[in-house]
């Protein structure tokens, strides 16, 4: 790409750049403080970057502002929204999908909801179905008053639906513009934005995926975030089920230009479970340090600091039972809790209840808490899971050494255990607890795990993290020609069978329909996978390419006896069978059933080792 620009020893591309949210809400959390934070990163490295949302708002000039003010948003971040953007516009110059009649509602309406924007205009009319929750259809207004866009869901006399109809309106009332689907809406103006330029779309929402992950265009790249476990809870990362929220993602991460995970533990969890492709990335968040370490003699004794949500995620809890353990040795010692959240009244309750109230204080939203930290002798995190904690990284930028449990993930990747800080087991109150009284009642030690945390946190620098995202940028443009678009990607079983060592072995198609990239049927390849039920990496074994042609390959793979069990532990009397298809940036699994349908003969060994079948 031509006109580079050095970041920091790294070199960001010459191209427009987003970071996509699905909005951003009044009380945010990491997740959109690090993506604004990003936008202002690169802002700053020459590459101004706009924050893209989606959500119905009416305006977005307070939010900003009051963002502006409090330093989280940098002074060349727009934050641009799809609505307010073709509300602006005049939209006989849009060149979309030509508009059709929309039919006729013949379903129920009830009277609409009137929402106004910040000068007291109309901007949306809201018609809902007689349930109270569904939408019929939702017109929006100019300042003038005239109509720009109406989105309508006509039903049938019986309740029917018609379909839906997204039409962009000009000011003298004629449609200019329609779409069938939100989505195609969404990416239409998003490819409008590029505006057949290269551009990097850098998605931090999961929920804004669903809407990014289908774009396709030459000029485009995509990127997806992953701020936490793709695990659901944290939980074990060979049997765990896909987080709720990202399973879309890994489901269909083809899709992507890269998957960016922000710990490489997590990477290599990810890797050792489903495999590995050329579109996955690790770059950490950036995080901003003191710009030099805060004098030891300005911390409070005895005071430690946590900011996080009063979320279930964060474990409050936990923390404060820490403290009970605490408070019964060291009555001195103090915890400052900065943030909101549901738990909030819960939370007090337990303090009260446990006697803590001069020990424990929740001190609810307060800006700049990160500043919090210079003025600590420790910090605690108690996550039940991560994808890398925001709030322990301020702790080492600012010298204060952190007390944290060892979860998934992100602890462990920057606190080096009684060098910067303390790792504990998660749910170890008791550890935690000992960990805390130490850094209190020993000086030379907080003081010296504080200096050491402060020095290493200049690898989450700005300049240190733009340095891999201008390599990964490059990475994923480069490869974008090579990236294999295919859609309806599936496995059909044609045999499986035993083998008289007591091995066994499957034959199949793999077929798909491919809409971009270099002939699929080139570079596919297969694994027979054997996953363990209870714990462990699993294991995978190459498949015979037998068939080649477009759209299909026809495998066969075979294990042995001793391959099915090596390495599986004592108590797993379960094994599972699928099938790993991989190539570029194609990584994807599937379950192989068995053959047949409902009760099925099976063949087992009998006591003297005859073969025998048995109906299950």
């Amino acid at each position: 790409m031509s006109g580079m620009q050095e970041v920091g020893g790294g070199r960001l591309p010459d191209m427009k750049y987003f970071m996509v949210l699905w909005g951003i809400a009044d009380n945010f959390g990491g997740m959109t403080t690090m993506s604004l934070h990003r936008a202002g990163a690169f802002g700053e490295a020459g590459r101004p970057t706009a924050v893209l949302t989606f959500d119905i708002k009416p305006s977005y000039a307070s939010t900003v502002e009051r963002l502006r003010s409090q330093g989280k948003l940098s002074g060349d971040t727009e934050v641009l929204n799809v609505f307010q953007h073709y509300r602006a516009v005049d939209a006989r110059t849009v060149a979309g999908p030509k508009p059709a009649d929309v039919p006729a509602d013949e379903g129920q309406r009830g009277l609409p909801e009137v929402t106004l924007d910040t000068a007291g205009n109309i901007y949306t009319r809201t018609f809902l179905r007689p349930d109270g929750t569904t939408v019929a259809a939702r017109h929006f207004y100019r300042p003038d008053g005239t109509e720009f866009f109406r989105d309508e869901a006509p039903q049938s006399g019986n309740g029917a639906a018609k379909g839906r109809f997204l039409t962009l309106i000009d000011d003298s009332g004629s449609p200019v513009a329609q779409w069938r689907r939100a989505g195609d809406f969404y990416r239409f103006w998003m490819t409008e934005l590029a505006a057949g330029q290269p551009a990097a779309f850098i998605v931090d929402s999961s929920f804004a995926s669903k809407v990014v992950a289908p774009l396709e265009a030459s000029n485009i790249i995509k990127l997806m975030v992953l701020h936490n476990s793709h695990i659901g809870g944290g939980g074990d990362p060979f049997l765990g089920k896909l987080a709720t929220g990202q399973k879309p993602i890994h489901e269909n991460s083809l899709a992507w230009d890269g998957l960016v995970f922000l710990t490489r533990k997590q990477r290599e969890d990810y890797e050792a479970r489903f495999g590995t492709a050329t579109n996955l990335f690790t770059v950490p968040n950036p995080k901003p340090r003191s710009s030099k370490l805060p004098d030891f003699a300005g911390r409070v004794p005895g005071r430690g600091v946590m900011a996080c949500r009063l979320e279930p995620q964060k474990n409050v809890a936990q923390a404060i039972e820490v403290m009970a353990r605490v408070y019964q040795q060291r009555p001195h010692v103090r915890l400052d809790i900065y943030g909101t959240g549901s738990l909030r009244d819960e939370l007090q309750e337990k303090i009260d209840l446990l006697g803590l109230g001069e020990a424990v204080r929740l001190h609810g939203h307060t800006p700049n808490a990160a500043a919090q930290f210079e003025t600590a002798s420790f910090s605690l995190l108690t996550s039940r899971n991560e994808g890398q904690p925001l709030s322990l990284m301020e702790s080492l930028g600012r010298g204060c050494p952190p007390v944290a449990y060892d979860i998934r993930y992100g602890p462990s990747d920057v606190i080096e255990d009684g060098l910067n800080g303390f790792l504990v087991p998660a749910r170890d109150v008791a550890a935690a607890a000992d960990r805390v009284i130490r850094l209190c009642d020993d000086d030379d030690l907080a003081r010296r795990l504080g200096a050491v945390a402060w020095e290493r946190s200049e690898r989450f620098s700005d300049a240190a993290v733009l340095q891999q995202w201008a390599a990964t940028i490059e990475t994923a443009w480069r490869q974008r020609t090579e990236r294999l678009v295919l859609v309806e990607l599936d496995f059909r079983l044609e045999e499986l069978f035993y083998t008289p060592a007591g091995g066994l072995g499957i034959t199949g198609d793999i077929t798909w329909v491919q809409q971009s990239g270099p002939a699929a049927e080139g570079l596919l390849r297969a694994n027979l996978v054997v996953a363990q039920r209870t714990g462990g990496a699993p294991a995978f074994f190459p498949a015979e390419i037998e068939a080649r042609g477009p759209g299909r390959l026809g495998i066969s793979a075979e294990v042995t006896e001793h391959q099915i069990g090596l390495g599986v532990r004592d108590d797993n009397a379960e094994l599972d069978i699928l099938l790993q298809v991989y190539g570029n940036n194609v990584l994807k699994s599937f379950r192989i059933g068995f053959p047949g349908s409902g009760p099925s003969w099976r063949p087992y060994a009998t006591a003297h080792a005859s073969l025998s079948l048995k109906l299950v």
